[in-house]
């Protein structure tokens, strides 16, 4: 079996400017194509958000070129560094329909095959779970308790193998 050529490494967290950006260029072409019906809809943006649209604008830019101040993404980053706590990140994400997971980068990186496995594993484990809980064809709320726990700690485990794939960790053995 030929192997595979070595990737780039990439960082999956992009600028707050540029999410910014994106999500303006999403609602506007959302909107229409015509070029009114985009500022149209970045205004309605700008009136939720109580700010003109000329902030809106600034905040697609680099701080030290737009308003000079930090965007909200950038203030909430601010925030959660400020007090440490990362309810904030958690809230923001339930409101965006998901949940925040906390990265377990301090484990050190085992074998990848070993790694791999112990992901596979544990996700078995838990399909287990969530067969033995259907049984009765109902969940409690003690098992869904337990499922939430349970998959809340596969997800962290299962993106602290992703990052470290990403920081290039389980590259080719030497």
């Amino acid at each position: 079996m030929p192997k595979k050529p070595p990737a780039p490494r990439r960082t999956h967290v992009k600028e707050a400017h540029l999410v910014l950006q994106d999500a303006l260029l999403k609602v506007g072409a959302a909107a229409d194509r015509s070029k009114g019906a985009q500022q149209k809809a970045h205004a309605e943006v700008a009136k939720k958000l109580g700010v003109s649209t000329s902030m809106l604008y600034k905040w697609r830019e680099p701080s030290e070129k737009g308003s000079g101040h930090p965007n909200p993404l950038e203030r909430t980053a601010i925030l959660i560094e400020a007090t440490g706590d990362t309810r904030i990140a958690d809230w923001v994400a339930q409101r965006a329909g998901g949940q925040f997971t906390v990265d377990d980068l301090a484990t050190p990186p085992t074998a990848l095959d070993k790694a791999a496995n112990a992901l596979v594993r544990e996700f078995g484990l838990l399909i287990a779970e969530v067969v033995d809980a259907i049984e009765d064809h109902r969940i409690t709320p003690d098992e869904s308790q337990s499922l939430r726990e349970k998959w809340n700690g596969l997800r962290k485990r299962a993106e602290t193998f992703v990052r470290t794939c990403e920081k290039g960790d389980y590259g080719p053995k030497a």
